[in-house]
């Protein structure tokens, strides 16, 4: 079985492969658990967790929340059930996964 310590790379790593697909970038911030998320509209979305998989993301209100804010958000949110369900089904894993 894996342990969160191997699940989290493994997460991050596809997650960022998935955010570039629309051209979104993911910035580590100081404080463990805790990433920004820039959208090309440069909207910023706060992903964090306390305890993984349980993952919360936010809206970072820095301008005018848009349409496509929202198309980014539902996107983003996507993104991180994708991942969440991959790394769960890889052979090893057996944790349940939980999206905010």
């Amino acid at each position: 079985m894996k342990t969160t310590s191997d699940l989290i790379p493994e997460f991050e790593k596809l997650f960022r492969q998935k955010l570039q697909l629309n051209n979104c970038k993911l910035r580590k911030k100081r404080q463990e658990n805790n990433y920004e998320i820039i959208t090309p509209a440069k909207d910023i979305f706060l992903m964090y967790w306390s305890e993984f998989p349980d993952i919360n993301l936010i809206y970072q209100a820095v301008g005018v929340r848009t349409q496509q804010t929202g198309v980014y958000e539902r996107a983003i949110r996507s993104h991180i059930s994708f991942c969440l369900s991959s790394i769960k089904e890889s052979p090893h894993s057996e944790s349940p996964l939980l999206v905010n």
